[in-house]
């Protein structure tokens, strides 16, 4: 299946509401970021990957930049966030993107 991106849909929200397009774009772009704000609290944020068995990536720090979810919840019929992984776009003049467990991302803590 193909991931569902919260970044997109936030995206694609917000661009309705820009056009005045849907009258229940502003609504649903509310639930959206109360959803975010709950489920994957580190879209946006700074963060640091650990515990991952590829050790090369683990330490490394980088922005959550997306989050996506594959599966969904059988009795309730909405996407598990259980399932979901944030897309992180790691420091460096690459700026590679993974995708990780939401388990294994962390905050990055203030030095």
């Amino acid at each position: 299946g193909v991931d569902q991106s919260v970044a997109e849909a936030r995206r694609l929200y917000e661009l309705a509401v820009a056009r005045g397009d849907a009258k229940t774009a502003p609504r649903n772009l509310q639930r959206l970021n109360d959803h975010i704000q709950q489920r994957c609290s580190l879209l946006g944020q700074r963060v640091v990957i650990r515990g991952l068995n590829t050790a090369a990536l683990n330490e490394t720090r980088g922005t959550a930049v997306d989050f996506g979810c594959s599966e969904k919840d059988p009795e309730t019929g909405e996407w598990s966030t259980d399932s979901g992984r944030y897309t992180v776009r790691l420091d460096g003049p690459e700026g590679r993107l993974v995708k990780v467990r939401a388990a294994n991302v962390e905050e990055e803590e203030d030095d």
